[in-house]
Formats: structure tokens, sequence, C-alpha cells
């Protein structure tokens, strides 16, 4: 059975900007999904997400909250998942999306050195080509076996627009 997971957005603070096109602050929310996998609650898994985020040309500190970025500045999202169950968790897809008022700084990618060997991973950008610039919704299928006690990280990074 597969399982999408929408991840919660972090609040970032804009400065230095024109605000008539855009405004202070900016936060959205979306309900992270933890739930039992398994109908035998001894036996389930239990999906755990942490998003955060870093402002990596400010060399900000890792915020799980927020972080302040000037147009242009380049910043780091990094969603952990963890299985804080005992049972496996099979077959999940992640879904996040470009926060607005950005756009990719990268290609997408799965780093498998940030992964458990025993998940393979597949990016999809249903809204155009995973490519510098793109904007919109990230998925992340990961197919396989996530034990009880294993995580993993995927990150991506996105330019402040100017």
């Amino acid at each position: 059975m597969r399982r999408i997971i929408r991840v919660i957005a972090a609040l970032f603070i804009f400065s230095n900007i024109l605000l008539s096109h855009l405004p202070l602050a900016y936060s959205a929310e979306d309900s992270s999904v933890t739930e039992n996998i398994s109908s035998h609650p001894s036996e389930s898994g239990q999906l755990t997400l942490t998003k955060t985020v870093q402002n990596i040309t400010q060399n900000t500190p890792v915020s799980k909250n927020s972080t302040v970025a000037n147009p242009g500045d380049i910043l780091e999202y990094r969603i952990q998942f963890t299985n804080t169950g005992v049972g496996d968790i099979l077959d999940m897809v992640l879904h996040d999306s470009t926060p607005e008022f950005t756009s990719a700084q990268q290609a997408v990618t799965c780093d498998a050195l940030l992964l458990p060997s025993s998940l393979s991973c597949k990016i999809a950008t249903p809204n155009g080509t995973n490519s510098v610039g793109y904007k919109g919704d990230i998925l992340w299928s990961l197919e396989g076996a996530l034990s009880g006690g294993e995580s993993g990280l995927v990150v991506y990074r996105v330019k402040i627009n100017n």
C-alpha cells in the first residue's frame, strides 16, 4: 500500500523586498501525516516527519520554524523521515512544494548516502522539468521497507526571487 505524505512548510520572513509585491511574512501549513501503517498497533510502523530550513547564503542556523531571507538568497530545505514504530513502512511518497516567491536553485536529486540502503528513490516534478528554476510540487517515491527505528533525509534548495 502506498502512502502520500504531505510535509509541513516552514515560515520564512523576507527582508529588503518591495512590500507592494510580496507579503512581509509568508506562512503555509499542511497537515503532516503520522499514522499507523499496520492494523496491529503493536506491530505497526509510525512515520514522523521533520522539516527544517537554512539560509545557505547567509549561513544561518538550521531552523524548524523560520529563517530570514533576502531576494537572491539560497534556502536549503531538509525533510527527515523516521519510522518511530516497530513494524516496516512500505513504499512511501513524500510530497512538498517549492515555496511561493522561490524556484529550484538546482535539480532536485535523491542522495543515496542520506537514505537507508533498503530504500530506492525516484523524483517526480509534475509541474515541469526537474531543473534550475522549477516551481511546484516535488514527489520523492521511496520504494522498499523503512524498518522500525530507521530514518532518512531528502534535501532540496531554492532561490528567493529577485
